[in-house]
Order: C-alpha cells, then structure tokens, then sequence
C-alpha cells in the first residue's frame, strides 16, 4: 500500500530545501508525494505571499527534471511525484563508488595521475581552503603534481563511512605528508617553506563532491589549515 505524504504548504514550502524533502520522504517511508492542483495557482503564490520559486510544486519539479523523482501522474485532481527508492539507492551507491576510488587514487598513495581524466569532469569545480581556486582537469592535475613533488609521501584516507544525497557525496578525511622535495612550497595562503625543509604536516577535514552522470563536477573542501600553517613554520603555535 502506498503511503501518502501531504506535506503543509507554509512549513515546507518556506523551510524545506529539495535534499531534505527526499531525505525525510525516506524516512517516513513514503514512496509518493502529494502536490494537490492548487499550488499551482498564481492565487496561492499571493495567499501564502510566496515566491513561485519556492513553492513545493516548483521543488518537486526541479527534483523530477533531475531525474530524482520519477513518473509524474495526477490523480486525486493534483499532480503526483513517485519517489522510485530503488533507481535513487542505486545511484547513491554508484556516487560513494565513484567518490571512493577518487579517495583512494587521487589522495591516497599510490596516486594514479590517469583517474582525473576518467573520474573528473572537462570543468571540474576544485576548491579547498589552504590553496587557490581551480578549474578544469588541466589546473587539478597540475595542483596534484606540484603537492606530490612537495611531499613524496603525501597520503589521505577517510575516517568515516561516505555519506550521500541526491547528486552530492560527503566525506571525512585525515592525512599528510613531509616535505621532502627539492622544491619550494608556496601553494598556500600565506607564507611558503623553502626546499625539501623537512617539515611534516597531518591535519583533517571535510570535502563534499558533486557527481554527475558518472564525473566529479565539484570537489569543495574545509581543511584544518592554521594546523597545516602551525606545522610548517609559517604561524606560530599557541
């Protein structure tokens, strides 16, 4: 028996965002979503002083073209979203699958240089907080070269299981490395190390990736960077 979710208009539609719809769907067990003909209506937009945007029609939409949501009905008078739980756990698992060989073979050690061009995007969104910016496999692969000539050991594993919705993975991370290279380390935000300093460095942090018809299209991470800092010399300790 299906179970039904009608979900009150004002709460949801101001304060849910699309991943906490699906998130709660499945945690109610509901396996379909309700949207009664009248939200469409420009009259409600102004009854409940609501941006069309954000209205849980305009959600369900968004979450239905990107294929989270499935076969698009419309009994009762309202049109109806099937969450299919079965292609989405699916997905989710290939996601983490994706996300862990990019941990293992682009973090870890041994690195494999030829996993950026199979598992990230041509315009890979790459950002993390102790370097600059990047965009596109050409800047990540030139990013991962100068820190491995840096820190020949340099290795990242993860400290807990991946998390995943919807098209994003998260996951928890610690590692290091000592700068042995003969070269100077100056991709950071402040401050530099001078050649093959010795100096060893082990932090942890957070990075959420965006995966997209099999690519990573968004690799964004929070770092432990005064640690980082703190460790190389370039700020004191406390």
């Amino acid at each position: 028996m299906a179970t039904w979710l009608r979900p009150n208009h004002t709460a949801w539609v101001e304060q849910v965002l699309e991943v906490e719809l699906l998130r709660a769907a499945r945690e109610a067990g509901v396996n379909r979503v309700v949207v009664p003909a009248a939200t469409h209506g420009a009259a409600v937009y102004e009854t409940l002083g609501l941006r069309p945007k954000n209205n849980l029609a305009a959600v369900i939409s968004r979450l239905i073209s990107s294929r989270r949501l499935r076969d698009v009905t419309a009994p009762e008078g309202g049109p109806v979203a099937s969450d299919d739980r079965e292609d989405e756990d699916m997905s989710l698992e290939k996601n983490k699958e994706i996300v862990g060989r990019w941990f293992t073979e682009f973090w870890g050690n041994p690195f494999n240089p030829a996993i950026i061009d199979e598992l990230a995007a041509p315009d890979i969104r790459f950002e993390y907080s102790l370097h600059e910016p990047m965009r596109g496999r050409d800047e990540v692969r030139a990013f991962a070269t100068r820190f491995r000539t840096a820190f020949p050991d340099l290795n990242f594993w993860g400290t807990a299981d991946l998390i995943a919705e919807g098209d994003y993975v998260v996951g928890q991370w610690e590692g290091g490395g000592t700068h042995t290279g003969a070269v100077v380390f100056d991709d950071l935000p402040i401050g530099s190390v001078p050649a093959a300093s010795g100096k060893t460095m082990r932090f942890t942090g957070t990075s959420v990736l965006k995966v997209v018809d099999g690519l990573i299209v968004e690799e964004v991470g929070l770092d432990d960077g005064v640690a980082v800092l703190q460790q190389l010399g370039i700020i004191p300790t406390a």
